[in-house]
């Protein structure tokens, strides 16, 4: 969920974008390493450059630079391709389809399996807890409302949805609570359920290394009076406000705890294929870093490419989590496996999180400290990175690598978890 940031705007395509974008993925798979072979006659012949000898290069070929053109038998065009990433956002050949359609393809695409999701996960044998299935439920709020900021920010600023920051961080707000919906609602079941229950993830957030840098960035903006201090990069005017970056990081960290949450919620039903759920969540999780390190980067289009692999990640998400909720649901429905012990302390676990009293008493101080984390970590990005030129020489593969180093910890973290047969809660995230 935390990453189906900018792409949502592009949801509302047509199945006929569905089946372009299948067109396009086996052009640019081809082009990196195979004969892309465009027959004769294939593109209108505006975008064919008459040339002596055959063909010219076309939109596709200018925007990807082939090493070589050559005329084929049968009246075709071949070229071997190498990929610019500064072009991703490009047309692409002449099917008039950008990289930005491809991904509007693979976000509405990506619905169907996000729908079987919930499906699964609302079946009683499931137990879900209600209020986290409802926050499951309410990224559809969150996709419905992106549309319509999308079309505004097209038609009255003439740009991208990322690029105005009100329709922007208003749009994402409902992301920001969708994930805190899921987290109360599984914070709540493992709370009412577990008598050892023990939260203390927020202060092990506050006493982590990043968290001196972000105190030094906060009085760094507040001494700087809105103007540059030393050293400091002028800010760009697409930049994120410090509203839209908290709602941003918010998402960040919410889905982490909810994946935690989840992972123990598995342990105190009984049911161990929640836990399965956890590891289904990460393709999101990282697809939420795509989004970020867009933002990062100031939506710089040499790194238009993360908006397609966010569109990737993201289906890949909804496949996985589907597959998750089908095992939840069918392992439930198995009576004899899960026996009569564990359906009883199933029972207890729904009932206390219909209750949702339990961990009352500790939620306001846990929101305060979430809110406060978020606040620190929004202020170090905002700022921090203005005394940074990487995120104003935007590369693609530096940008992947800020994708691709937080994914492998997040993967070799639950990997670790999962060789033990039990941890502190506190562990968890």
């Amino acid at each position: 969920s935390a990453g189906r940031e900018e792409g949502t705007q592009i949801r509302a395509s047509s199945l006929s974008m569905v089946v372009r974008t299948a067109l396009v993925g086996l052009l640019l798979v081809s082009a990196g390493s195979t004969d892309a072979f465009l027959p004769g006659g294939f593109l209108p012949p505006a975008r064919h450059g008459a040339v002596a000898g055959g063909l010219g290069p076309t939109r596709f070929s200018q925007q990807l630079p082939c090493r070589t053109w050559r005329r084929r038998a049968g009246g075709g065009t071949g070229c071997r391709m190498m990929l610019d990433p500064a072009l991703l956002t490009a047309g692409v050949a002449g099917l008039d389809v950008s990289i930005d359609d491809v991904a509007g393809g693979l976000f509405a695409a990506s619905l169907f399996p996000y729908l079987a999701f919930l499906y699964y996960l609302d079946r009683a044998e499931s137990k879900t807890p209600a209020l986290g299935l409802f926050g499951f439920k309410f990224l559809l709020v969150f996709v419905v409302a992106t549309i319509p900021a999308a079309i505004a920010a097209k038609m009255m600023y003439g740009a991208q949805l990322a690029d105005v920051d009100w329709l922007h961080g208003s749009a994402e707000s409902f992301l920001t609570l969708t994930n805190l919906l899921i987290v109360l609602g599984f914070r709540r079941a493992v709370a009412g359920a577990d008598a050892t229950f023990k939260d203390e993830s927020m202060t092990k957030l506050f006493s982590a290394p990043w968290a001196a840098p972000a105190a030094v960035g906060l009085a760094a903006a507040a001494l700087s009076g809105g103007g540059l201090l030393a050293g400091m990069h002028p800010e760009p005017a697409n930049a994120l406000s410090l509203p839209t970056w908290m709602v941003h990081v918010s998402s960040l960290i919410e889905w982490l705890a909810a994946m935690g949450l989840i992972w123990r919620y598995a342990e105190t039903t009984g049911n161990p294929r929640w836990k399965g759920l956890t590891i289904a969540m990460i393709p999101f999780h990282s697809s939420g870093l795509c989004a970020c390190t867009y933002h990062l980067f100031y939506n710089a289009p040499p790194v238009g490419g993360l908006v397609l692999l966010q569109a990737v990640l993201t289906l890949v998400g909804d496949l996985t989590c589907w597959a998750a909720a089908y095992r939840i649901f069918t392992y439930a429905r198995d009576a004899s496996t899960l026996g009569p012990e564990a359906e009883a302390r199933q029972a207890g676990v729904a009932a206390a999180a219909a209750a949702g009293d339990a961990a009352g008493v500790t939620e306001a101080a846990y929101l305060g400290s979430v809110f406060a984390v978020v606040l620190a970590g929004s202020v170090l990005v905002k700022w921090g990175e203005l005394f940074l030129d990487t995120p104003f020489q935007p590369n693609l593969n530096t940008a992947l690598a800020f994708i691709a180093v937080p994914t492998l910890v997040n993967c070799l973290t639950w990997a670790k978890r999962s060789q033990a047969p039990s941890e502190n809660f506190s562990d968890f995230y």
